[in-house]
């Protein structure tokens, strides 16, 4: 482990706490684009057998940590919830628990990062 306080890991730790069953493959990647060539700064692509999140390499650290998150309510609520109540319950979920293990980290080494 590179950084005790790392944004990415304590994100995927929140996420596979919550949904354990739930697999997924990530990467950060410069210049993202939709499928119409718009810049966005994350996708979740569902045409794998196991969705691959992308978020934009270029993204300051906590910019990336809430796409990441944003991107991993989508892997967690399906493909068909959009940006609906599924998501928004999802997204809401990992970011409580993201900031709860923050504030057990923020024990050990003094410093927090929240969302």
């Amino acid at each position: 482990m590179f950084f005790k306080n790392s944004p990415f890991e304590i994100l995927e730790q929140a996420f596979n706490e919550l949904y354990p069953d739930k697999k997924y493959t990530a990467y950060l990647s410069p210049g993202l684009q939709d499928e119409d060539g718009e810049e966005v700064f994350g996708y979740t692509d569902f045409g794998t057998e196991e969705p691959v999140v992308m978020v934009d390499a270029g993204l300051g650290a906590m910019q990336a940590t809430e796409i990441g998150a944003h991107e991993l309510a989508h892997v967690a609520a399906g493909k068909e919830a959009g940006h609906g109540e599924e998501w928004e319950k999802a997204f809401n979920a990992i970011y409580d628990r993201y900031n709860k293990i923050l504030e057990e980290k923020e024990k050990q080494n003094g410093k927090r990062n929240h969302l």
